[in-house]
């Protein structure tokens, strides 16, 4: 056998031989790669189900943090009202860990990159005010206004979200009305901007003088 390999026409044989095995491992590999490529498609999706499964319950988190911090009234030290301290902690986002938001589609998976940079930049801004000026430099007031709405474009993600991958966050009780809760107070904080803006009337005295005489 050996030196029928050795002659001419065993020769060619063998480059025959090993021509049709190379082209059965290129079809075998072909093959292969198209069947990756049919099954990686479902394991994205899975994926992408879980991540969004997890942002949202990160969110909702987010969501009950918030909505608490809202309603948290501060204590202040008798003996120095420029001391004060909150019941709770700070709400505090914990997205999930390397997370490809790509796997969201461009739109929400950067909505939801730049939500993570809002919450930090309304951290920022608070640490930014002078708690020593009068009425503590508007601090409570913005605290409030900016978990509020936060806490509100929170749950406009977590609806997003729970649309595009068909997803239920688990029931709260029926009294739990984080919603109702949020529009009640960013309503309040509208309508007293609103009257901020709105000019002094009434009996208010000025030392303008008039340019039309009133009417008797």
């Amino acid at each position: 056998m050996i030196d029928f390999f050795g002659t001419t026409q065993g020769f060619m044989t063998l480059g025959a031989l090993i021509g049709a095995g190379s082209f059965a491992l290129g079809s075998a590999s072909r093959s292969i790669h198209k069947l990756g490529v049919l099954v990686r498609p479902g394991q994205t999706n899975r994926n992408a189900r879980s991540l969004a499964m997890r942002t949202m319950l990160a969110l909702d988190d987010y969501v009950g943090a918030a909505y608490a911090a809202v309603h948290d009234r501060p204590e202040f030290n008798p003996m120095d009202q420029e001391e004060f301290a909150f019941h709770l902690p700070e709400p505090v986002l914990i997205l999930p860990d390397d997370a490809d938001w790509q796997l969201f589609g461009a739109d929400l998976g950067e909505e939801i990159l730049w939500f993570s940079n809002r919450v930090s930049n309304h951290e920022n801004a608070l640490e930014s005010l002078d708690l020593s000026k009068p009425a503590h430099d508007g601090f409570f007031e913005r605290r409030i206004e900016g978990y509020a709405r936060l806490a509100a474009r929170a749950m406009d993600l977590i609806a997003r979200i729970s649309s595009e991958f068909d997803l239920t966050l688990p029931e709260k009780p029926d009294y739990y009305r984080q919603a109702e809760g949020l529009a009640k107070i960013l309503h309040g904080l509208d309508k007293a901007t609103a009257n901020k803006l709105q000019p002094a009337t009434g009996n208010a005295t000025t030392n303008v003088t008039p340019l039309f005489p009133k009417s008797v």
